[in-house]
């Protein structure tokens, strides 16, 4: 009777454990529910960015992103090289305005939070990338160009994560 109850328990536990969402990471999923979501384990008192390519003037833009604790995503800083057509010229509020060494525009001190970011991936020339602790990850090699992938932060399980693919942290 000791033995299928202390069974019992243990795996009342472990099936807790394998289905219970209880590590925040962010998710990248595809919004038409083909293919399986991207995680990446990202410390909360690190940035990420996304980088891609302008698709009007064909110039690198990188938006730098943080979580914010309650698992929004903050906008930073924008990166970018030139002010023509979609690009801000200029700082609004509290932002700071300012050229870099390397002549490319940098809005910094940027304080605007999202649940959630959907980005459309281009299918010629916007390259659409993750940038976390200096490696790149292109967003082609897990979704199919074209489509609209939402990146949140979300609190997952260890089936979840099975279920996906994992990117950047343990599985």
């Amino acid at each position: 009777m000791k033995v299928k109850y202390v069974i019992g328990v243990t795996l009342f536990f472990l099936i807790l454990f394998v289905f219970l969402p209880l590590q925040t990471v962010l998710v990248m999923e595809p919004r038409n529910g083909e293919g399986n979501p991207a995680y990446f384990s990202i410390s909360k008192n690190k940035t990420f960015s996304i980088r891609y390519t302008h698709s009007i003037h064909l110039s690198e833009v990188e938006e730098i992103y943080r979580q914010t604790s309650s698992d929004d995503i903050q906008q930073t800083s924008l990166l970018y090289e030139d002010t023509a057509i979609g690009m801000p010229s200029n700082a609004v509020g509290e932002e700071i305005f300012e050229r870099t060494e390397d002549g490319r525009y940098l809005i910094s001190n940027m304080d605007k939070k999202f649940p959630y970011i959907d980005i459309r991936l281009g299918q010629v020339v916007a390259n659409h990338r993750l940038v976390y602790d200096n490696k790149v990850y292109p967003l082609k090699n897990y979704f199919k160009e074209g489509s609209v992938v939402r990146v949140q932060y979300k609190k997952v399980s260890l089936f979840n994560k099975w279920k996906g693919v994992i990117v950047v942290g343990k599985g």
